[in-house]
């Protein structure tokens, strides 16, 4: 973040040279469009509605820091600089793992920059944090360079980041920003329900872009401050609410939520796995817990598009006919889990489209809005039923697929404080949906075997 210090010196003295010198400066630092920030023309103050809690955010900036002793000196909660847009934080990993070991309440921040792909940018994101848990902050975007894009473009590809983000997450991200900037050069009011975590460092109760938010979150109050355990200055913050109030804001999380891991058969997009009429396929799919709570028998594997539709490789041994297998035990959140199953295959050849889903039964199907589950038509397998002589083709070893991580790569460019910087992830997921046969039917089964000489026609069946 620019430190507000400078930009006060620069704008009294060096005005002239401010477009030049700011643009230097890195991740997490103010705009240059924030202006004096101690002028009060346009106050729109808005105080803490009661407690505050201390905490602090870093970056490559701040080095190697102990965070027991940070611990020890009072702070609640710390925020981690993820990447500058696309180049990785080189301390985050660090960073990441000691904020929790040390028992403190953590983020993470990704410094924004719109000229690069914001999808890209939050794959970068989601993949550096992994599945958030109890005690985790929702993610933040760090807004405060417009990279010489157009107010739109910027306020297109802010949309973009945040839904990807939530969606795989199931957090709603915070948004981290400067009062003139936003007035100046963002000014949209399509953000006012996420939370706002504000810089300010002319005023004990911060002052917000004016009516674009009534309520702060998050208040940087100084970019030169000093805790026991880091080397230096570093910003310091306050949390708007008590340490309760705190630790209920890190759980925030939905209760149900997954995230795709692997699967024993191709994806969808590969093609269809073929068995054949009447023989059986063993098949998996591995799912990671990314809720706040554990797993249980009443956690299923079941049909989507439609929900509850009833799958034509049902067995005996299933849930039910539209419930592909449950948990057994306990899967705690942060736990992976394969749902193993048996896939009977119809007597009718043709395609089938199958898509699964997780339902937590009686409470919530996880793809809902607000979980943070596949949609129902991501997860998906293509199967092409052919004809057989007789029960019992078993599930020879199909290839299977997995979820891919990003790679991360070094570098500590540009300049600046702790939402600050500058460095170098993705990450894919996959999603299944059920469908109906696509084949010639049982008489035109009967008339290739008797006759041989019926060529088949392919046809996909709604579910």
């Amino acid at each position: 973040m620019h430190t507000l210090s400078s930009l006060r010196l620069f704008r009294a003295s060096l005005l002239s040279l401010a477009a030049l010198v700011l643009p230097a400066c890195g991740a997490g630092e103010l705009d240059s469009s924030e202006g004096p920030l101690g002028e009060t023309e346009q106050a729109f103050t808005v105080c803490a509605d009661d407690d505050t809690v201390e905490g602090i955010d870093v970056s490559v900036w701040q080095g190697e820091v102990n965070w027991d002793q940070v611990k020890g000196a009072g702070i609640e909660f710390a925020i981690a600089r993820v990447s500058y847009g696309t180049s990785k934080d080189t301390w985050f990993d660090t960073n990441w793992s000691g904020i929790k070991s040390a028992g403190l309440v953590r983020g993470a921040y990704q410094f924004f920059l719109p000229h690069q792909d914001a999808i890209a940018q939050a794959d970068l994101m989601i993949d550096a944090m992994g599945a958030l848990g109890p005690g985790d902050l929702p993610p933040v975007l760090d807004v405060e360079d417009m990279a010489g894009q157009s107010k739109s473009t910027v306020v297109s590809k802010m949309k973009q980041w945040l839904a990807h983000v939530e969606a795989a997450t199931g957090a709603k991200p915070i948004i981290y920003t400067g009062k003139y900037f936003w007035q100046d050069n963002v000014a949209s009011y399509d953000f006012g329900d996420y939370p706002l975590w504000i810089p300010n460092y002319s005023f004990d109760c911060p002052n917000l872009p004016d009516n674009y938010w009534d309520k702060w979150f998050l208040f940087q109050y100084t970019d030169s401050g000093s805790v026991t355990g880091v080397a230096g200055n570093v910003d310091r913050n306050k949390f708007n609410g008590s340490l309760a109030d705190l630790m209920a804001f890190a759980n925030s999380g939905p209760e149900y939520a997954a995230k795709f891991v692997s699967q024993s058969f191709p994806y969808a997009s590969e093609g269809p796995v073929q068995v054949e009429a009447g023989g059986t396929l063993e098949a998996y799919i591995e799912m990671l817990n990314v809720g706040t709570k554990a797993w249980d028998s009443n956690t299923l594997l079941a049909t989507t598009e439609p929900r509850d539709r009833t799958s034509p490789f049902a067995g005996p041994e299933w849930p039910g006919p539209n419930r592909y297998a449950r948990v057994e035990g306990t899967v705690p959140p942060g736990g992976t889990y394969k749902f193993t199953f048996t896939l009977h295959a119809p007597l009718e050849t043709g395609e089938y489209d199958e898509h699964f889903g997780l339902v937590q039964e009686g409470v919530a199907w996880f793809s809902d809005p607000g979980q943070g589950g596949p949609p129902d038509a991501q997860l998906e397998g293509l199967f092409e039923v052919v004809p057989g002589m007789g029960a019992g083709a078993g599930g020879a070893g199909v290839g299977g697929a997995g979820g891919a991580g990003g790679g991360d790569a070094g570098g500590a460019g540009g300049n600046g404080g702790s939402l600050g910087g500058s460095d170098p992830g993705s990450e894919s997921g996959c999603a299944m949906a059920t469908g109906g046969p696509r084949g010639a039917g049982a008489f035109g089964l009967a008339l290739f075997l008797g006759l041989g000489a019926v060529m088949r026609r392919r046809r996909r069946a709604s579910a």
